[in-house]
Protein backbone atom coordinates (compact mmCIF):
# COMPACT_ATOMS: atom_id res chain seq x y z
CA UNK A 1 0.00 0.00 0.00
CA UNK A 2 1.03 3.55 -0.61
CA UNK A 3 1.12 6.58 1.79
CA UNK A 4 0.27 9.64 0.23
CA UNK A 5 -0.31 12.10 3.34
CA UNK A 6 -3.83 11.72 3.16
CA UNK A 7 -4.23 8.16 3.70
CA UNK A 8 -2.61 7.79 7.20
CA UNK A 9 -5.33 5.87 9.13
CA UNK A 10 -5.86 3.66 6.47
CA UNK A 11 -1.98 2.86 5.79
CA UNK A 12 -1.73 2.34 9.43
CA UNK A 13 -4.31 0.01 9.69
CA UNK A 14 -2.56 -2.39 6.98
CA UNK A 15 0.59 -1.43 8.86
CA UNK A 16 -0.29 -2.60 12.02
CA UNK A 17 -3.85 -4.76 11.13
CA UNK A 18 -7.02 -3.90 10.36
CA UNK A 19 -8.34 -4.18 14.59
CA UNK A 20 -6.25 -1.70 15.53
CA UNK A 21 -7.53 1.44 17.15
CA UNK A 22 -6.45 5.09 17.79
CA UNK A 23 -5.63 6.33 20.90
CA UNK A 24 -6.97 9.90 20.34
CA UNK A 25 -8.57 11.30 17.54
CA UNK A 26 -8.25 15.64 18.31
CA UNK A 27 -10.10 18.04 16.50
CA UNK A 28 -10.04 21.82 16.41
CA UNK A 29 -10.67 24.73 13.83
CA UNK A 30 -6.55 24.12 13.77
CA UNK A 31 -7.34 20.82 11.82
CA UNK A 32 -7.03 16.95 13.11
CA UNK A 33 -4.75 14.64 15.26
CA UNK A 34 -4.40 10.78 15.16
CA UNK A 35 -2.51 8.88 17.43
CA UNK A 36 -1.51 5.28 17.40
CA UNK A 37 0.20 3.32 20.32
CA UNK A 38 1.38 -0.03 19.54
CA UNK A 39 3.03 -3.17 20.83
CA UNK A 40 2.91 -5.91 18.77
CA UNK A 41 5.20 -8.43 16.64
CA UNK A 42 6.09 -6.40 14.23
CA UNK A 43 7.34 -3.39 16.59
CA UNK A 44 6.43 -1.36 19.65
CA UNK A 45 5.88 2.46 19.98
CA UNK A 46 4.52 5.66 18.49
CA UNK A 47 3.27 7.41 15.62
CA UNK A 48 0.99 10.52 15.33
CA UNK A 49 -0.64 12.91 12.54
CA UNK A 50 -1.55 16.06 12.22
CA UNK A 51 -3.44 17.25 9.18
CA UNK A 52 -3.44 21.06 9.52
CA UNK A 53 -6.17 23.78 8.20
CA UNK A 54 -2.44 25.76 6.94
CA UNK A 55 -1.41 23.20 3.94
CA UNK A 56 0.95 21.68 6.23
CA UNK A 57 0.71 18.16 8.03
CA UNK A 58 3.02 16.67 10.52
CA UNK A 59 4.32 12.98 10.84
CA UNK A 60 5.67 11.79 14.13
CA UNK A 61 7.07 8.40 14.76
CA UNK A 62 8.65 7.45 18.11
CA UNK A 63 9.29 3.25 17.16
CA UNK A 64 11.62 0.35 17.44
CA UNK A 65 10.73 -2.27 14.60
CA UNK A 66 11.02 -5.82 15.58
CA UNK A 67 10.63 -6.90 12.06
CA UNK A 68 11.81 -5.39 8.70
CA UNK A 69 9.13 -3.00 6.89
CA UNK A 70 9.33 -1.24 3.76
CA UNK A 71 7.44 1.71 3.11
CA UNK A 72 5.87 2.74 -0.01
CA UNK A 73 5.52 6.39 -0.54
CA UNK A 74 4.35 9.46 -2.98
CA UNK A 75 4.60 12.79 -1.83
CA UNK A 76 2.44 14.65 -4.54
CA UNK A 77 3.23 18.32 -4.36
CA UNK A 78 3.86 18.23 -0.89
CA UNK A 79 7.73 19.57 -0.10
CA UNK A 80 8.61 17.14 2.93
CA UNK A 81 11.26 18.49 5.68
CA UNK A 82 12.23 15.74 7.72
CA UNK A 83 14.39 16.45 11.31
CA UNK A 84 15.43 13.21 12.58
CA UNK A 85 17.02 12.19 16.40
CA UNK A 86 17.58 8.49 15.64
CA UNK A 87 16.90 6.88 12.15
CA UNK A 88 18.05 3.40 10.48
CA UNK A 89 16.47 3.43 7.05
CA UNK A 90 17.56 3.16 3.59
CA UNK A 91 15.98 5.35 0.94
CA UNK A 92 15.20 4.23 -2.67
CA UNK A 93 14.76 7.87 -4.41
CA UNK A 94 14.48 7.05 -7.73
CA UNK A 95 15.66 3.72 -9.89
CA UNK A 96 19.73 5.05 -9.37
CA UNK A 97 19.99 6.98 -6.11
CA UNK A 98 19.79 5.05 -2.85
CA UNK A 99 20.78 7.06 0.41
CA UNK A 100 21.08 5.97 3.82
CA UNK A 101 20.47 9.13 5.81
CA UNK A 102 22.77 8.74 10.20
CA UNK A 103 21.20 10.76 12.60
CA UNK A 104 20.75 13.58 14.12
CA UNK A 105 20.15 15.52 10.84
CA UNK A 106 17.68 17.11 8.99
CA UNK A 107 16.56 17.61 5.10
CA UNK A 108 14.41 18.64 2.61
CA UNK A 109 13.10 15.31 0.10
CA UNK A 110 11.28 16.75 -3.40
CA UNK A 111 10.35 13.85 -5.56
CA UNK A 112 7.85 14.14 -8.74
CA UNK A 113 4.41 13.89 -7.70
CA UNK A 114 4.12 10.38 -9.40
CA UNK A 115 6.96 9.25 -8.34
CA UNK A 116 7.32 6.33 -5.96
CA UNK A 117 9.89 6.39 -2.83
CA UNK A 118 10.49 2.80 -0.76
CA UNK A 119 12.00 3.76 2.85
CA UNK A 120 13.23 0.58 4.07
CA UNK A 121 13.56 0.00 7.95
CA UNK A 122 15.69 -3.01 9.40
CA UNK A 123 14.84 -5.69 11.75
CA UNK A 124 15.57 -3.71 15.07
CA UNK A 125 15.68 -0.29 14.00
CA UNK A 126 14.78 2.72 15.90
CA UNK A 127 13.26 5.82 14.56
CA UNK A 128 12.42 8.59 16.21
CA UNK A 129 11.62 11.75 13.51
CA UNK A 130 9.49 14.39 13.18
CA UNK A 131 8.35 14.95 9.16
CA UNK A 132 6.49 17.88 8.08
CA UNK A 133 5.08 18.24 4.78
CA UNK A 134 3.97 21.77 3.39
CA UNK A 135 2.48 22.86 0.18
CA UNK A 136 4.50 25.68 -1.82
CA UNK A 137 1.87 27.94 -0.91
CA UNK A 138 3.16 27.73 2.51
CA UNK A 139 6.62 28.64 1.74
CA UNK A 140 5.59 31.17 -0.20
CA UNK A 141 3.30 32.72 2.90
CA UNK A 142 6.13 31.84 5.50
CA UNK A 143 8.47 33.65 3.45
CA UNK A 144 7.03 36.32 1.93
CA UNK A 145 8.54 35.78 -0.87
CA UNK A 146 8.19 34.73 -4.62
CA UNK A 147 8.55 32.16 -6.75
CA UNK A 148 11.10 33.15 -8.51
CA UNK A 149 12.89 35.01 -6.01
CA UNK A 150 13.35 31.35 -4.03
CA UNK A 151 16.80 29.63 -3.92
CA UNK A 152 17.13 26.82 -6.95
CA UNK A 153 16.47 23.87 -4.57
CA UNK A 154 12.79 25.46 -3.56
CA UNK A 155 12.27 26.87 -6.77
CA UNK A 156 12.92 23.51 -8.29
CA UNK A 157 10.31 22.10 -5.53
CA UNK A 158 7.36 24.26 -6.05
CA UNK A 159 7.86 24.60 -10.04
CA UNK A 160 5.16 21.82 -11.49
CA UNK A 161 7.41 22.10 -14.87
CA UNK A 162 10.36 22.15 -13.17
CA UNK A 163 9.90 19.13 -10.57
CA UNK A 164 13.16 17.30 -10.24
CA UNK A 165 13.95 14.73 -7.37
CA UNK A 166 16.32 16.01 -5.42
CA UNK A 167 17.23 14.91 -1.19
CA UNK A 168 19.51 17.57 0.73
CA UNK A 169 20.60 17.65 4.10
CA UNK A 170 21.82 20.16 6.40
CA UNK A 171 23.47 20.12 9.39
CA UNK A 172 21.75 19.73 12.68
CA UNK A 173 21.84 22.56 14.53
CA UNK A 174 21.76 22.02 18.73
CA UNK A 175 18.56 24.44 18.55
CA UNK A 176 17.00 22.10 15.70
CA UNK A 177 17.75 18.87 17.66
CA UNK A 178 16.20 20.59 21.37
CA UNK A 179 13.00 21.56 19.20
CA UNK A 180 12.35 18.50 17.84
CA UNK A 181 13.17 16.98 20.64
CA UNK A 182 10.56 19.06 22.71
CA UNK A 183 7.50 18.30 19.82
CA UNK A 184 8.21 14.55 19.91
CA UNK A 185 8.07 14.15 23.58
CA UNK A 186 5.72 17.21 24.85
CA UNK A 187 3.31 15.24 27.55
CA UNK A 188 0.56 18.13 26.28
CA UNK A 189 -3.28 16.01 25.10
CA UNK A 190 -6.08 17.09 23.28
CA UNK A 191 -6.25 20.44 21.39
CA UNK A 192 -3.01 22.07 23.06
CA UNK A 193 -1.13 19.46 21.80
CA UNK A 194 -2.35 20.01 18.54
CA UNK A 195 -1.71 23.89 18.87
CA UNK A 196 1.47 23.26 20.04
CA UNK A 197 2.46 21.00 17.62
CA UNK A 198 1.79 23.21 14.97
CA UNK A 199 3.60 26.05 16.61
CA UNK A 200 6.89 24.73 17.22
CA UNK A 201 6.34 23.02 13.53
CA UNK A 202 6.32 26.50 11.81
CA UNK A 203 9.47 27.62 13.94
CA UNK A 204 11.27 24.04 12.51
CA UNK A 205 10.29 25.66 9.04
CA UNK A 206 11.43 28.67 9.64
CA UNK A 207 14.45 27.81 10.65
CA UNK A 208 14.86 25.37 7.79
CA UNK A 209 13.44 27.62 5.01
CA UNK A 210 16.09 30.54 7.09
CA UNK A 211 19.53 28.19 6.45
CA UNK A 212 18.48 27.28 2.83
CA UNK A 213 17.56 30.94 1.74
CA UNK A 214 20.61 32.29 3.51
CA UNK A 215 23.38 29.36 2.52
CA UNK A 216 25.33 29.74 -0.35
CA UNK A 217 23.40 27.00 -1.82
CA UNK A 218 27.24 24.89 -2.99
CA UNK A 219 26.98 21.41 -1.64
CA UNK A 220 29.89 19.59 -1.79
CA UNK A 221 29.76 17.93 -4.78
CA UNK A 222 31.65 14.76 -5.46
CA UNK A 223 31.99 12.07 -7.73
CA UNK A 224 32.12 8.68 -6.36
CA UNK A 225 33.15 5.33 -8.57
CA UNK A 226 32.30 1.87 -7.52
CA UNK A 227 35.38 1.58 -6.12
CA UNK A 228 35.00 4.50 -3.96
CA UNK A 229 31.54 3.91 -2.40
CA UNK A 230 32.94 0.30 -1.74
CA UNK A 231 35.76 2.15 0.46
CA UNK A 232 32.65 4.17 1.89
CA UNK A 233 30.73 1.22 2.80
CA UNK A 234 34.37 -0.55 4.49
CA UNK A 235 34.65 2.62 6.37
CA UNK A 236 31.61 3.24 7.94
CA UNK A 237 32.28 -0.46 9.12
CA UNK A 238 34.87 -0.07 10.52
CA UNK A 239 32.93 2.86 12.44
CA UNK A 240 30.82 1.04 13.87
CA UNK A 241 33.19 -1.70 15.10
CA UNK A 242 35.28 0.63 17.01
CA UNK A 243 33.24 3.99 17.68
CA UNK A 244 34.38 4.16 20.96
CA UNK A 245 38.23 4.54 19.84
CA UNK A 246 38.14 5.26 16.12
CA UNK A 247 40.93 5.52 13.88
CA UNK A 248 41.56 9.16 12.65
CA UNK A 249 40.80 10.30 9.24
CA UNK A 250 44.36 9.53 7.80
CA UNK A 251 44.15 6.21 9.26
CA UNK A 252 40.93 5.15 8.19
CA UNK A 253 41.47 6.28 4.74
CA UNK A 254 44.59 4.42 4.71
CA UNK A 255 42.88 1.25 5.51
CA UNK A 256 40.01 1.69 3.11
CA UNK A 257 42.04 3.59 0.37
CA UNK A 258 40.88 6.73 0.17
CA UNK A 259 41.97 10.37 0.54
CA UNK A 260 41.10 12.65 2.77
CA UNK A 261 38.70 14.61 0.77
CA UNK A 262 36.80 11.96 -0.62
CA UNK A 263 36.46 10.29 2.51
CA UNK A 264 34.91 13.17 4.35
CA UNK A 265 32.79 14.82 1.62
CA UNK A 266 32.11 10.91 0.07
CA UNK A 267 30.76 9.85 3.57
CA UNK A 268 28.89 13.08 4.20
CA UNK A 269 27.66 12.65 0.59
CA UNK A 270 26.50 8.88 0.84
CA UNK A 271 25.25 8.96 4.92
CA UNK A 272 23.97 12.15 5.33
CA UNK A 273 26.42 13.06 8.04
CA UNK A 274 30.09 13.66 9.34
CA UNK A 275 32.56 11.04 10.29
CA UNK A 276 32.12 12.91 13.74
CA UNK A 277 28.54 13.13 14.04
CA UNK A 278 28.05 9.04 12.76
CA UNK A 279 30.81 8.28 15.50
CA UNK A 280 28.93 10.52 17.77
CA UNK A 281 25.67 9.02 17.30
CA UNK A 282 26.79 5.61 17.40
CA UNK A 283 28.36 6.04 21.23
CA UNK A 284 25.26 7.45 22.16
CA UNK A 285 22.74 4.35 20.94
CA UNK A 286 25.01 2.36 22.86
CA UNK A 287 25.03 4.36 25.46
CA UNK A 288 21.52 4.38 25.60
CA UNK A 289 21.29 0.49 25.14
CA UNK A 290 23.36 -0.41 28.05
CA UNK A 291 21.75 2.48 29.92
CA UNK A 292 18.14 0.49 29.69
CA UNK A 293 19.38 -2.89 29.46
CA UNK A 294 22.29 -3.22 32.14
CA UNK A 295 22.57 -1.90 36.23
CA UNK A 296 25.82 -0.42 34.62
CA UNK A 297 26.88 2.61 36.37
CA UNK A 298 26.78 5.61 34.26
CA UNK A 299 30.28 7.11 35.17
CA UNK A 300 31.56 3.43 33.21
CA UNK A 301 29.05 3.47 30.70
CA UNK A 302 30.35 6.30 29.71
CA UNK A 303 33.91 5.59 29.69
CA UNK A 304 33.03 2.52 27.53
CA UNK A 305 31.15 4.24 24.64
CA UNK A 306 34.43 6.64 24.39
CA UNK A 307 33.92 9.80 26.44
CA UNK A 308 36.24 10.88 28.74
CA UNK A 309 33.83 12.36 31.50
CA UNK A 310 30.37 11.29 32.77
CA UNK A 311 29.50 15.45 32.85
CA UNK A 312 29.93 14.71 28.50
CA UNK A 313 27.82 12.02 28.41
CA UNK A 314 25.09 13.17 29.97
CA UNK A 315 25.01 16.53 28.17
CA UNK A 316 25.46 14.62 24.60
CA UNK A 317 22.71 12.59 25.98
CA UNK A 318 20.21 15.73 26.65
CA UNK A 319 21.23 17.04 23.76
CA UNK A 320 20.97 13.56 21.19
CA UNK A 321 17.79 12.17 23.01
CA UNK A 322 16.04 15.02 25.20
CA UNK A 323 16.72 13.34 28.05
CA UNK A 324 19.62 12.54 30.55
CA UNK A 325 20.75 9.05 31.87
CA UNK A 326 19.15 9.16 35.37
CA UNK A 327 16.00 10.64 33.78
CA UNK A 328 16.07 7.53 31.08
CA UNK A 329 16.89 5.09 33.73
CA UNK A 330 14.32 7.10 35.73
CA UNK A 331 16.16 8.00 38.58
Amino acid sequence: MIFNWSNFEEHTKHLLGQDIEPESITESPLGRAVLYRFDQPTGVGRMEYFDYSRDMRVMIFDCTWREAKDFHIKDGDWVRFNFSLSIDISMQLSKTKNVSPASPSWRVINNSPDEEVVESVPAGAKTIWLTICCKPALITQLTGRKIEDMPDLLKTAMTEDLYDSFYEFFDFTSRLNSITADVIRTSMTGGLRLAYVEARSVELLCLALNEIINSDGKQNKIKLSTSDKNGLEAARKILLGCYENPPTVAELGRQVGLNRNKLFYGFKAMYASTLSDFIQNQRLEKGKQLLLETDIPVIEIANRVGFKHQCDFSTAMKRHFGITPSQLRGS
